[in-house]
């Protein structure tokens, strides 16, 4: 693999392990801002590694180190694909596909209230944010942003598919430009929701199309970008008669 070379609006830096200095960085001083997403911590002004992995970076400067890792372990912010296991009071338990399972209110929800509560049914599949994730606390999730808007976020509707995938293959088809989600689009029309958690849920208007969009992503397990961009369209067409 190339370091500096861009796939998909990510760029590969270079292969880090645990305590390795990524960048010095002081939020008074330096220029610009810039974002840790997993596997770096920052303390007195270094910027450093905390596991092992390939550190990417967006044209947003967020960094991150990249793994080949299924678990997830959750972080604030990040959105993610949850499953509804259970419900104790006004709370509900969600699947994240972390260790410890997540809470939502059901006031975590756009236009919410004691009167117009919205009932989740166990297996239900939400897509939200989390805003509490630390290894002291259950992590924390809901389905509206600081002005109470959805912006996408809430209850999947019914009729789609979720499946797993690497982490790594969550972050790189995460952005909605992604230049393999672009290829799959000029085939079939769909609908595709990425959580950072690794699950991705896509809806189309056939079970077959469906199948077929499911089998394309997930040939990015073992395939480069460009790889699976080139075989995507042959793999739709065989799939979709």
């Amino acid at each position: 693999m190339s370091f500096g070379q861009m796939h998909g609006g990510l760029e590969s830096v270079r292969v880090v392990l645990p305590g390795d200095e990524v960048m010095s960085y002081n939020p008074d001083t330096s220029e610009g801002s810039i974002y840790l997403g997993p596997g770096l911590r920052w303390e007195d002004g270094m910027v450093r590694a905390a596991k092992a992995g390939l550190l990417k970076k967006t044209p947003r400067q967020l960094y991150f180190v990249d793994t080949h890792q299924k678990r997830y372990i959750p972080q604030r912010r990040e959105y993610v694909i949850g499953i509804v296991t259970k419900k104790k009071g006004d709370i509900y338990k969600v699947d994240i596909g972390g260790s410890e399972q997540a809470t939502i209110s059901f006031l975590s929800f756009e236009n919410a209230s004691k009167k117009t509560r919205r009932d989740l049914a166990l297996g239900d599949l939400i897509y939200g944010q989390l805003i509490v994730a630390n290894k002291h606390m259950e992590p924390e999730m809901v389905c509206i942003d600081a002005y109470d808007r959805a912006m996408g976020m809430g209850v999947l509707p019914a009729g789609g598919v979720m499946f797993s995938v690497s982490l790594q293959v969550a972050r790189e088809i995460i952005n909605p430009e992604s230049p393999f989600l672009l290829t799959l689009s000029k085939k079939v029309k769909y609908t595709v929701v990425v959580g950072m958690n690794g699950r991705v849920w896509v809806k189309a208007t056939r079970q077959n199309n469906m199948v077929a969009l499911m089998n394309c992503i997930l040939m990015l397990e073992y395939m480069t970008p460009e790889e699976a961009n080139d075989k995507a369209l042959k793999v739709l067409e065989a799939l979709m008669l």
